[in-house]
């Protein structure tokens, strides 16, 4: 049963400049530690444009004026085992398309920490390009959105998508959330289970994520939203004229390890006008929060106009507010509380050259500490510029998600440079780390040149929530070449994945992201990982 929204949410927030780099009184004293990368590897495709179907299928998609990037792989996720953390797996999709989605998502496995990679023998099959045969779940056009999570007892390896069809009005066709499981670590995923169908075009399932029950080695959840479109015929851009998309949140859970999924069901309805939109549920292990399912998203409110985010990008009309936000379920999901309020995002878009940049924009990430339960969001913003550039917001929970610090910023990119796609994570010591995209690098020649890094706050630091003890370590350089992000996917912007992906080896952070040309050596975009610690 769902609660009423809160009717207002505190914005909370640090002035620009040095001040937000001052050291705040009573807040803990500022560590420095060192901090040391590798060298990127790069992670292999399995590029999907062969076999009959498939390649009947995208001559198909074209001829309607898609356009497909043949052997590019984007928005990557990894996950470690609880068992064994030099296990781990990763997903991205395989083969983009310019308006939504993939041929295929490529799961690939590593057995000694990121080192090397190998593809799965058996990929789950989310798409026709990926084998899915008619009648079976996945017998779907694209899929998108891939999230991987290990159970905790490191048995089961979970990999979610959101595959869908291409080719009606409105939404395109129907959708689905299938969850596909592996039993051997990540060689071979069985065919997906489906938590939730929808066959009208005026529904789109969208922006899904697993998560393994870290306590309970029997459970994980799925969330996502579900926009619903006014009319079966209505383009997605009627949002213009027609103000009555909505956009809950759903949630489906298995008891079993994966065997079985229940249908999907709304847990948060921000009602009339408004969605949520990057659902992903953490579960702290320690702390007042233990056991508690938090799911964390961006509510989105409108005012005399409407946003609507799906995977073709996002169409705004008129005004409207993101909110980082979160609900609660102390009994495994089957009650939720309300929306909790962390603080108003002002959301802040990245442009190269003024052609924009398909970064993530409104989406939060979220992670929990496993020394102390403390819950963490991150997003990129505009308050912390004074020429609105993007930065990184930080906020920490101590109580589970009920109550939330104030946002400070904790990417350290000089000046006014674009940091974005932030993901966090902390390691099994506690220290968290922040990986983000920046342009320092970039020159009027070449303004697109991109660089990874990753920015920590060490587990000897009495509180992450003071922005000093992140600015002492200074940020460390993923990346040994720069890429150029003109060369990435254009999908309502260069486009590498609106999330990346960073797990723990022990005290150790490895992260899983996209690089472009010339780095790049396969399609235009592909996958690399890289250890820091």
């Amino acid at each position: 049963m769902n609660a009423k929204i809160f009717p207002r949410f505190a914005r909370r927030s640090l002035p620009p400049g040095a001040a937000v780099f001052a050291l705040l009184a009573g807040a803990g004293v500022a560590v420095a530690t060192t901090f040391s990368a590798g060298v990127p590897v790069r992670v292999p495709d399995h590029p999907l444009g062969g076999g009959t179907a498939c390649a009947a299928l995208v001559a198909q998609q074209q001829a309607r004026g898609s356009v497909n990037y043949p052997a590019s792989e984007v928005e990557p996720y990894v996950a470690a085992d609880p068992a064994d953390p030099n296990h781990l797996v990763g997903s991205a999709q395989q083969d983009r398309w310019n308006d939504g989605g993939s041929n295929g998502l490529t799961n690939v496995v590593s057995r000694d920490g990121g080192a090397t990679w190998t593809p799965a023998a058996a990929q789950p099959a989310f798409s026709i390009c990926a084998g899915a045969t008619p009648g079976s779940p996945g017998y779907f056009q694209r899929t998108t959105d891939p999230w991987v999570s290990f159970s905790a007892d490191g048995r089961v390896v979970y990999s979610i998508a959101d595959s869908f069809n291409a080719d009606g009005p409105a939404f395109g066709g129907a959708s689905s959330i299938l969850i596909s499981r592996s039993l051997d670590g990540g060689g071979h995923w069985e065919t997906p289970v489906t938590a939730r169908l929808d066959t009208s075009t005026q529904v789109l399932n969208d922006k899904e994520s697993v998560t393994a029950d870290p306590l309970l080695a029997d459970r994980a959840y799925a969330v996502w939203d579900q926009l619903v479109s006014p009319q079966s015929h209505a383009n997605p851009s009627a949002y213009n004229h027609a103000f009555t998309y909505r956009g809950p949140s759903y949630f489906s859970r298995t008891t079993d390890k994966g065997a079985t999924w229940s249908t999907g069901r709304i847990v948060f309805d921000p009602g009339q006008n408004d969605q949520t939109i990057g659902n992903q549920i953490v579960v702290p292990v320690t702390g007042p929060g233990r056991g508690v399912l938090i799911d964390g998203f961006d509510l989105i409110t409108n005012k005399g106009g409407a946003c609507l985010f799906t995977h073709g990008g996002q169409h705004c009309h008129g005004s409207s507010t993101s909110t980082a936000a979160v609900i609660r379920s102390t009994d495994g999901g089957t009650t939720w509380s309300g929306a909790i309020g962390i603080d108003t995002q002002q959301v802040a878009s990245v442009a190269i050259a003024g052609h924009p940049v398909r970064s993530s924009d409104e989406l939060p990430e979220f992670a929990v500490n496993p020394v102390n339960g403390f819950v963490y969001a991150v997003w990129q913003d505009s308050r912390f510029s004074a020429t609105g550039a993007s930065k990184i917001a930080f906020a920490q929970s101590t109580d589970g998600g009920l109550t939330w610090g104030p946002t400070i910023r904790v990417d350290q990119s000089p000046g006014d440079t674009p940091a974005f796609v932030p993901q966090i994570h902390a390691a099994a010591d506690g220290t968290i780390g922040l990986t983000y995209y920046d342009l320092q690098n970039a020159t009027p020649a070449q303004p697109g040149l991109t660089d990874a890094f990753i920015a920590h706050c060490h587990a000897a630091t009495s509180d992450c929530g003071n922005p000093a003890n992140w600015a002492v370590n200074g940020q460390t350089r993923l990346t040994t070449t720069s890429f150029d992000y003109t060369t990435a996917p254009d999908a309502g912007g260069y486009f590498l994945g609106d999330y990346t992906g960073l797990a723990g080896t022990g005290t150790t952070l490895n992260a899983y992201f996209g690089m472009a040309l010339p780095v790049a050596t396969s399609g235009v975009s592909d996958i690399f990982a890289n250890h820091a610690g």
